[in-house]
């Protein structure tokens, strides 16, 4: 009998412990990545020591079917560390309650626009990724819908930086391909690579690139793109581990004259060695606008050290447009491991410094010349393209305005040119002005007819453009001032005047003795490659630093020195690792954002500054 009793007391106690094994499943911590696959979303679980098929169905509200079809190697038993997918289905999904009008006081809405990418947007408004995910979580990183509406948080915004943003995009590629086996390796494109670099990179052609991924509107930064693997294919970890602690020499070697050159940001800790190239004397004449350069560029080195941004040693070097000499001085010693130049200012005198940024990975700043015949991979060009000067105004020959040309007898032939090559088939009337104790505008071309004042042009009230090509400043000062009286006379009358805007050229800032007042009655649009508005308080607290350490007032020369010890002081810590593409800088009012203009060539600034002087007397800066 207590034989029986025992064998059932044990038989009780089995059943009952094989019953907890069955209801009891050990607490699982529930992935928070979430990957798309074939426009499917899975969240991204790694198995831990504990978990079962069941606990990991339990957790995720999910069947153990579920879970087999997505990732079928389960069925045959859980391995640690082992990524398994779980499908998510619509009514998985986390619900927000708020309403509409509550959800857009605290969010922005952003409208996808074609050839943006999570990244981009994620750059833009210098905001996480995963913030980005976690408020849309429809969100498709590797497939976004032009004209798609998504939230972007605003307590959020600036509160991430766009390296963050690319560690991100590249650890959602490192998910995909811990969740995938469909014989592609993800990657996050880097700004500066080209659907050549990355074919060659991958071993492939660019015809099997382009037929794995939608690049019909070309590549860009941030993209994930599908590389097919091949049987010998190293993973992508072992790929970018391989790459980084490859030797300079050697990547340089594995590079042809027309590829571009690889650039690796230098950590906090290492010294960054930088040689100031600038002619501050040229026949034995001394150039204070290069000392002034010089003198912003310090102040620029200062605040990054301020900032944390690791130690600078800078050496100068005067190079008085000679090449002879710029030759001597990249060859002595001394110039041995620089890590960074700015300079040359000519264009005559880059030849041997290019050899030496070639061969050794350093990028060259030119910093105030348009370079017009090098190509070079290492050069960056802080002037703006000039191809790209009158983009900013394209809304002022939309056809929505008449188009007036307004010479004189002097005028700028350059300002012309520029002018007519917009205009093209664009119909407008041109006038030479003239004074002979009134202002008279005598017709130039066929589309301009006879008028007697300025008013017959005014009163018509269709909006006007004027475009100012004299060159002289008692012209620019008669004219300006005939067109503003005309408006005002027409309103005295009780009349409509017609809204207009005067197109004029920087080269004004030359003249002394026109009062900027005509510029605000005037509404007058200038489009300049620098603009620094000395009572916004960045520029005014750049100018006290600089008076205080100077005892004089900076010039745009001063200015352009700054951001270039900012963007570029800055960017060899981190940004140039990604080329410094896709990405605006603004260290003081100017703004630049690069752009390569081929493989083998250079990366030019694109910004063009577009100033505005409004009728309520303030300007703005676009």
């Amino acid at each position: 009998m207590r034989l029986f009793k025992r064998i059932i007391t044990t038989c009780f106690i089995a059943a009952s412990l094989s019953a907890v094994a069955i209801e009891y499943a050990p607490e699982i911590n529930k992935s928070k990545v979430i990957v798309f696959i074939n426009g499917k979303k899975y969240y991204v679980h790694t198995v831990k020591s504990g978990d079962t098929l069941y606990s990991i169905a339990k957790a995720y509200g999910v069947t153990e079917e579920a879970i087999k079809e997505a990732t079928p190697g389960v069925a045959d038993g859980l391995k640690l560390d082992q990524s398994v997918k779980i499908p998510i289905s619509d009514n998985m999904a986390v619900e927000d309650a708020r309403d509409t009008k509550k959800r857009k006081k605290e969010f922005a809405e952003h409208t996808i626009r074609g050839g943006e990418t999570l990244y981009s947007i994620a750059r833009d408004y210098n905001i996480s990724v995963n913030t980005l995910r976690e408020d849309n979580p429809g969100l498709n990183p590797q497939s976004l819908s032009i004209g798609q509406k998504i939230w972007v948080r605003r307590s959020d915004m600036g509160s991430s930086s766009e390296k963050e943003a690319q560690a991100e995009m590249d650890a959602y590629a490192d998910n995909l391909n811990k969740a995938t086996d469909d014989g592609f390796i993800y990657y996050v494109v880097k700004p500066g690579e080209t659907v050549y670099s990355l074919s060659r990179r991958f071993e492939i052609t660019e015809q099997e690139f382009a037929a794995n991924n939608d690049i019909a509107n070309g590549l860009k930064a941030g993209a994930v793109i599908r590389i097919p693997v091949k049987s010998d294919e190293l993973n992508i970890n072992s790929m970018e581990k391989n790459n980084s602690e490859a030797p300079q020499s050697a990547l340089i070697a594995a590079q042809s004259s027309d590829e571009n050159v690889l650039f690796r940001a230098l950590p906090s800790d290492q010294t960054l060695n930088i040689a100031l190239m600038l002619p501050f004397n040229i026949d034995s004449k001394p150039n204070a606008s290069y000392v002034e350069f010089y003198q912003g560029f310090l102040l620029g080195l200062e605040k990054l050290k301020q900032e944390g941004k690791g130690e600078t040693k800078l050496t100068v070097y005067n190079t008085e447009h000679n090449l002879s000499k710029v030759q001597n001085i990249v060859s002595s010693p001394a110039f041995e491991g620089t890590n960074l130049i700015i300079g040359p200012v000519y264009e005559d005198e880059l030849a041997p410094v290019l050899g030496y940024a070639r061969n050794n990975a350093v990028p060259v700043v030119s910093p105030l010349a348009n370079i017009e015949n090098i190509k070079s991979p290492a050069l960056y060009q802080l002037s703006p393209d000039p191809a790209k000067k009158y983009d900013k105004i394209a809304d002022l020959l939309d056809g929505g305005r008449d188009i007036y040309l307004i010479y004189a007898d002097s005028y700028d032939k350059e300002f012309e040119g520029e002018v007519l090559s917009l205009l093209k088939e664009t119909k407008f009337a041109a006038y030479t002005y003239s004074f002979n104790q009134k202002s008279i505008f005598t017709p130039r071309n066929s589309a301009a007819r006879q008028i007697e004042v300025m008013d017959d042009i005014l009163k018509e009230e269709k909006p006007c453009l004027f475009v100012v090509l004299a060159n002289k400043e008692t012209d620019v000062d008669r004219i300006l001032g005939t067109i503003s009286s005309s408006k005002v006379a027409i309103t005295d009358r009780s009349e409509k005047s017609a809204p207009y805007v005067v197109l004029g050229t920087s080269r004004w800032g030359r003249f002394n003795n026109i009062d900027h007042t005509t510029y605000f009655n005037n509404n007058v649009v200038m489009v300049s490659t620098y603009h620094a508005k000395r009572d916004s308080q960045v520029v005014r607290e750049f100018d006290s630093r600089y008076i205080e350490a100077y005892n004089s007032l900076p010039s745009l020369y001063a200015y352009r020195g700054y951001d270039s010890a900012i963007i570029f002081g800055g960017g060899m810590r981190s940004d140039i690792d990604y080329n410094m593409l896709d990405k605006k800088y603004t260290p003081l009012q100017t703004s630049y954002q690069f752009q390569h203009k081929g493989e083998g060539d250079k990366y030019v600034n694109q910004e063009w500054m577009r100033v505005n002087y409004n009728s309520n007397h303030t300007i703005t800066i676009e």
